[in-house]
């Protein structure tokens, strides 16, 4: 039991302990201070000069960094070597150059969480805790939230709103947790709740053994976002969701897939089109999907307002979008709109669809949600390298984009870029809605109501 542990007050919680059988640790890994040395100078010999997101003061403290976890090399376990690792890929703080550290973090809790515009709740628990569900997580061990969250940003690649995303996924994991100085231990990690009913207690847990049955991570899709949608009730030792039970959900609380598409209103003048990767996930190529949605839906029904939904597109191939990009903003009346709702999650090719959703109809279309998950101007288009020890993943980003300025030479930035990118555009969203937590407990979406509001007064 941690100093910070003891700390914790408890006039106004009771403590509960709550265990499941596993370990927190990376399982069956070994590496040697001399395979950590060897994978280290990999990464700055051949690895580095591959990536060229590094600033020159960044990639002096990449520099500083390896040497320093060289140095450390005898007093680090396999999850604390990873996550040096991953500290210094994401001093470049862009979100394409990462590293993939696979299972060497261990077990994660039995709890999913999600930052909402009012803080961190639990939407989906192993079935032995979905008591759990809607508590608001205010201490991780001797930290406050904020504070967990503001030290495993160092860990994370990107802008701000890029970690935002990331970080529930980590905040869920011992070896993290433990490394930030949270805990001194991995085998219970103490979380301070407060519960709707104005309860707070705080809950030991114990990493879990084996996976969630709906990690959307096992078909290359992001966890992330994914959290907020309840699996499939029929999956096979399903965790327990927040939203189980609530009927007529709107359609972003949907299983994910790559393109679905349905009219909001009777009248068939309102068209939401949720696109959530720039790839296929069958044998049926994406163009021909999204070709499919424009003669079936959009050319005999020509309704007036067409609604994008990116805000799950986590990237993919943005090849696949371009003539989709095109045609949308040109295929709606000169009196109608199109909305197009981005978050947190969209990013790579979901914001190069977006860039070119706007760089191609300008006015008539509306960004709308939160802010994406990069910025106008970022570093991609590589590959992963592995390290030949650990087989950590780590991927380098050797191609500009420029949507804000404009990419005019190959030279400069990628090819396709300058060829296809949108040229002088802002992707902020004109409007941002954010999303608490009591909306979406209550399954509401709140960027699709102020977008069918807009739609409205059109």
């Amino acid at each position: 039991m941690s100093p910070g542990w003891l700390a914790i007050p408890r006039t106004a919680a009771m403590a509960l302990t709550l265990a499941v059988t596993g370990s927190a640790q990376a399982a069956d890994v070994i590496l040697t201070p001399a395979q950590m040395r060897e994978d280290l100078t990999f990464l700055v010999e051949k690895w580095a000069p591959l990536d060229k997101s590094f600033s020159d003061s960044q990639r002096a403290e990449f520099g500083r960094h390896v040497d320093e976890t060289a140095s450390a090399a005898e007093n680090l376990a396999p999850e604390e070597f990873a996550l040096e690792v991953m500290k210094a890929v994401a001093i470049a703080r862009n979100g394409h150059t990462n590293a993939n550290v696979g299972t060497l973090l261990g077990a994660d809790l039995p709890v999913r969480v999600w930052t909402f515009s009012d803080g961190l709740y639990i939407v989906k628990t192993h079935p032995d805790f979905k008591r759990l569900l809607g508590a608001r997580v205010v201490g991780i061990g001797s930290l406050t939230t904020q504070e967990a969250l503001d030290r495993v940003r160092a860990y994370l690649p990107g802008t701000d709103q890029r970690i935002r995303f990331l970080s529930p996924g980590y905040l869920v994991a011992p070896a993290v947790l433990e490394r930030i100085g949270a805990v001194d231990g991995t085998d219970r990690i103490p979380l301070t709740l407060q519960f709707d009913d104005g309860r707070t207690e705080i809950v030991e847990l114990a990493p879990m053994k084996g996976e969630d049955p709906g990690d959307e991570r096992k078909a290359s899709l992001n966890r992330g976002y994914s959290v907020l949608i309840p699996d499939d009730p029929d999956l096979p030792g399903r965790w327990r969701h927040l939203l189980d039970g609530r009927k007529e959900l709107p359609p972003i609380y949907g299983k994910r897939s790559d393109v679905q598409a349905r009219f909001l209103d009777d009248h068939m003048k309102v068209l939401y089109i949720r696109n959530d990767t720039a790839r296929s996930i069958d044998e049926t190529p994406l163009p021909d999907k999204l070709a499919g949605v424009v003669l079936d839906k959009i050319v005999p029904m020509q309704p007036k307002h067409i609604i994008i939904d990116l805000r799950l597109n986590n990237g993919g191939d943005f090849f696949n979008t371009i003539l989709f990009s095109r045609a949308i903003p040109r295929l709606v009346p000169r009196d109608g709109r199109v909305f197009v709702l981005v978050g947190r999650a969209t990013f790579s090719a979901g914001i190069t669809t977006a860039a070119m959703l706007k760089g191609e109809g300008g006015d008539k279309v509306t960004l709308i949600g939160e802010p994406m998950g990069d910025g106008g101007q970022f570093w991609s288009e590589g590959k992963y390298v592995k390290l030949p020890n650990s087989r950590i993943a780590v991927r380098y980003s050797p191609q500009f984009h420029d949507y804000e300025t404009g990419c005019f030479d190959i030279d400069d930035c990628y090819w396709a870029t300058v060829a296809f990118g949108p040229r002088g555009i802002s992707i902020a969203p004109e409007i941002t809605v954010e999303l608490s937590f009591r909306a979406y407990a209550e399954g509401r979406d709140p960027v699709q109501e102020k977008v069918l509001d807009l739609a409205g007064r059109h």
